[in-house]
């Protein structure tokens, strides 16, 4: 079909080629009429990359000789558009997501970077605090701070009086996309809006979503004009997400905005929650678990538990059992060398310009952005980085917060730079 064809090859620009290619081309025609065009996808999660990437633009770029919107329908093998189905017409509810059964403020251990956020949600949840004052809630900081555990913990205190919605934020994209393609709108406003606390965790996974941010803007603004509560979690400070729409920024800094640092007790964190658990483990065990699976040392714990026979558990035998963790960590532990080489592989030139002194814009901008990524990926020192790149720290230094201010201005061919890398 022509039409659709022109259409995709028009969202190369927009989305790149591999993306067309790899999410859009490969979509079946099976019929077509002026008004309508069916097509087949490969497995559902296509269905959901295309309602929340592509749907949006149907209406204004997808149209037929007449300038008149061609409608897409999207089915998955034997689920064809001829034959209405069981599996076209599912039953829609829309729930909060289970809450973790020891994510309780009895058992978060608050480090003193935490305390204030901490210790702000434990008196709001007493009722110590009036709650209109702080309305939303934000709370940022990077994986392993404790945003889930703190949102959980609110969560169950709340619900013992009040009507609490909490959901992940891929839940709620989901329950968007569902709601848009079953026709099923007036539903999902009910479940998020006839509620006294919603809760989401992750909100900059919304990044690029567009209906997502569309109904959650509507969503906010009913909830707040009503005085019902908002409570989110994001891995960064609202002025520095990412492709979130300025309308919604504005509006998560209009309360309170709280940041959470990855706490530097993570070895008695660990500890409390093995004797939460019931694991016994030998003394060696945690120090293995947060020298060697540093990005997710909680849920190898949790591994651990589900994993274990009750005896106590030796660093050999904890070695076996979490080698699925190690061999992930391995394959994914970065080093300065990889990044030179990613850097000056998506810019199209050399490491060895990369590293080099020419100081042209096409060699200058990617050595800047790997600077950074040493810096901020790697935790290197500015004095390390200099050694690396030939450079003394001072030009390090300047060159990481020049990227810095980029991303908070929010450049854009930066930030996609960067978020491609």
């Amino acid at each position: 079909m022509l039409a659709w064809e022109e259409f995709i090859t028009q969202l190369e620009s927009q989305l790149g080629p591999e993306i067309v290619d790899e999410w859009l081309r490969p979509l079946k025609i099976l019929k077509f009429d002026a008004a309508n065009l069916y097509l087949e996808a490969k497995e559902p999660f296509q269905i959901h990359w295309f309602e929340e990437h592509v749907r949006p633009l149907l209406k204004e770029k997808f149209l037929n000789n007449n300038s008149r919107p061609i409608r897409v329908h999207l089915s998955i093998p034997g689920n064809s558009p001829k034959t209405k189905t069981k599996a076209e017409d599912p039953s829609f509810e829309i729930r909060p997501d289970p809450l973790e059964a020891d994510y309780t403020f009895s058992n978060f251990l608050s480090a003193s970077e935490n305390l204030i956020a901490h210790k702000l949600l434990l008196e709001l949840t007493s009722k110590t605090l009036a709650w209109a004052s702080f309305n939303p809630i934000l709370i940022y900081g990077p994986k392993g701070s404790g945003k889930t555990h703190l949102l959980t913990a609110t969560a169950h205190e709340l619900k013992k009086d009040m009507r609490v919605f909490y959901v992940k934020a891929e839940t709620f994209t989901e329950h968007v996309v569902q709601a848009i393609r079953l026709g099923k709108m007036q539903e999902f406003r009910h479940a998020y809006r006839e509620i006294d606390v919603l809760i989401i965790d992750d909100i900059h996974i919304f990044s690029r979503k567009n209906a997502t941010q569309e109904e959650f803007f509507h969503t906010f603004n009913t909830l707040h004009t009503l005085g019902q509560q908002i409570i989110l979690s994001a891995n960064v400070a609202p002025s520095q997400l990412i492709d979130i729409e300025p309308r919604l920024i504005s509006r998560f800094e209009w309360g309170i905005t709280l940041g959470l640092e990855k706490s530097n007790q993570m070895e008695a964190i660990l500890d409390a929650k093995a004797k939460l658990w019931g694991l016994k483990l030998a003394p060696a065990v945690i120090p293995l678990i947060l020298s060697e699976i540093t990005s997710r040392p909680i849920e190898a714990l949790q591994a651990l538990a589900l994993r274990s026979d009750g005896t106590q558990i030796e660093e050999l035998a904890a070695r076996l059992l979490l080698k699925d963790f190690l061999t992930q960590e391995q394959e994914n532990a970065l080093t300065a060398e990889q990044i030179v080489k990613s850097i000056a592989a998506h810019f199209g030139i050399k490491p060895e310009d990369l590293l080099g002194k020419s100081q042209m814009r096409e060699f200058a901008l990617p050595r800047q952005i790997a600077m950074y990524a040493c810096r901020e990926r790697l935790k290197m020192p500015f004095q390390k980085i200099g050694e690396l790149f030939g450079r003394d720290h001072s030009t390090v230094m300047a060159s990481v917060k020049q990227i810095q201010k980029g991303v908070l201005e929010k450049k854009r061919d930066l930030l996609e730079a960067i978020r491609s890398l």
